[in-house]
């Protein structure tokens, strides 16, 4: 799945994609699938940033409307139809319930008619339209809101997905079209007239040649630019979006409210966890992403006393973890930025070569990104075949009785393939998680994992997180060496102590006591 860089030294392509997020991965999709000669490289995991730390939403953004970015809203919301079509076993309707409270703003008939604006942009959804719900019938629906001041509330859908998987999707697209793709490779700068890269699985240095760059590397991105040469102001301000995880509640019922200070807070139930957030705060991102801080434990906690009751307590939250969002650079306030993207273009130190940095962006609107940038880049006209091609997994029979088939959709032959040959891996891998012995083997054989932290972080995804638990992860480390390709993670308390250390990193140290 992984090119081996060893064979990339002077290798030319139409186009290098700098970033394997949800921006990167589409981008080298749409470029893949119009036939050009497309490397995706990534310096750490596919989604291993801000892709693998969202809201898990695939939403149109409701919140957006007061802002009056109608055009972002009505394209997100038909990329929303297209994923629930072309990838449903990732992307799955979210019935969301918006409950108003006496004295708060927007109030249910500001609401009613944002919703009603909301569908009509949505043009010809499957999702059901809205309505109305009476303050009891509201309780009845989402036991534990909070009834004190309840009025009313307000029914619509969204959708919800597995974030880290998605971006996975994509790039298993971007490889079934003829894309190369080298994770854990870094863009060291411009050398021998191209672009120079450093392998960290085996130190290798290459430099391959590409007419034009995309720089998808999302809050990297000036980084990035600096590696290539770029001597400019950045494009890009940074923006902290926190998330915490409670326990798991019944049903599929979500939240979205507003809250006083006007932002929007989400309780989304998973198998698992309950995913809460998120803030928005500006934060210049120095190094790698950490976890939430404690200022944004404390508002959202104050957020979900304002919903709940009884209100969540820290003793009742098993996991968080912290996105930064690339957003562009410049002033006012972070929940009023524009979040549709824009490309910007440098000319690097090399004739005729250029630089495209992707600014912005949404995770619902990754295809219709990936499609623009591809074809401003090559002039294309006529119509994307990434409008109505399914993502791998997304055709196939719809096996919804099946749990393995809401991770893998119709890549489950895959997983039943490596049972076949070996009968013992249908087990489970940990009696903790829902995880089955062969997904290890799905994950590196089949999906482009390289390292145990990719396995464990960014393919066995699970909204409480890995299960840490010594036997388990032992466990797991067993099966990761049976299948690796790479000579990495070799040594088994090391291994484990760093992936400890770096979900420690990744939840800023909030994570429950239990498995």
């Amino acid at each position: 799945m992984r090119t081996d860089p060893t064979t990339l030294q002077g290798a030319r392509f139409d186009l290098v994609v700098v970033g394997a997020g949800i921006q990167g991965a589409a981008i080298a999709r749409e470029a893949a699938l119009r036939g050009h000669a497309v490397l995706l490289v990534e310096a750490r995991d596919i989604a291993a940033g801000t892709s693998s730390r969202s809201s898990q939403l695939v939403h149109g953004g409701l919140r957006y409307l007061q802002n009056r970015h109608f055009h972002l809203v009505r394209e997100a919301l038909h990329e929303r139809e297209r994923l629930l079509r072309t990838v449903p076993h990732l992307v799955r309707p979210l019935p969301m319930l918006m409950p108003f409270f006496r004295g708060g703003t927007p109030g249910p008939w500001a609401m009613r008619l944002g919703t009603w604006l909301y569908s009509w942009l949505a043009g010809r959804s499957t999702l059901p339209r809205p309505r109305a719900l009476s303050a009891d019938a509201s309780l009845r629906a989402f036991p534990g809101l909070r009834a004190a001041g309840l009025q009313s509330g307000l029914l619509f859908f969204d959708a919800a997905t597995q974030d880290a998987r998605l971006t996975v999707a994509n790039v298993l697209g971007a490889l079934a079209a003829g894309a190369m793709v080298v994770t854990h490779c870094r863009v060291a700068g411009i050398a021998g007239g191209g672009v120079r890269l450093v392998d960290a699985l085996t130190g290798v240095d290459v430099v391959v040649q590409a007419a034009k760059v995309v720089n998808a590397a999302g809050p990297a991105v000036d980084a990035v630019r600096t590696a290539l040469g770029i001597a400019a102001v950045p494009l890009v301000r940074t923006t902290r979006g926190s998330h915490l995880v409670l326990r798991a509640r019944r049903g599929e019922l979500a939240l979205a409210a507003f809250l006083p200070d006007q932002r929007i807070q989400f309780v989304i139930p998973h198998d698992g966890g309950t995913l809460c957030g998120t803030t928005d705060v500006d934060d210049a991102l120095a190094g790698t992403e950490t976890g939430p801080p404690a200022a944004d434990v404390d508002y959202l906690l104050g957020a979900l006393r304002h919903l709940l009751d009884p209100a969540p307590t820290r003793d009742d939250v098993q996991f968080g973890y912290t996105g930064w969002r690339a957003l562009p650079a410049g002033q006012g306030p972070p929940g009023k930025a524009n979040r549709e993207a824009f490309v910007v273009e440098e000319r690097l130190a090399i004739d005729g070569m250029s630089l495209h940095t992707v600014v912005g962006g949404k995770l619902t609107t990754h295809r219709a990104l990936g499609e623009r940038v591809v074809n401003a880049l090559f002039r294309h006209t006529s119509p994307s075949p990434s409008r109505t091609l399914a993502l791998p997994g997304g055709d196939g029979p719809r096996e919804v009785t099946e749990p393995l088939w809401w991770r893998h959709g119709g890549r489950i032959g895959l997983v039943r393939e490596v049972i076949r040959a070996h009968p013992e891996l249908a087990a489970p891998l940990c009696p903790h998680r829902p995880f089955l012995a062969a997904e290890v083997h799905t994950a590196i054989e089949h999906e482009a994992a390289c390292t145990f932290a990719d396995v464990m972080l960014r393919r066995l995804c699970d909204v409480r997180g890995p299960c840490l638990q010594p036997a388990c992860l032992r466990a797991a480390h067993a099966h990761f060496l049976r299948a690796r390709r790479w000579p990495v993670d070799d040594d088994v308390e090391a291994t484990i102590a760093a992936l400890v250390a770096e979900v420690d990193v990744l939840c800023g140290g909030i994570r429950a006591g239990s498995p």
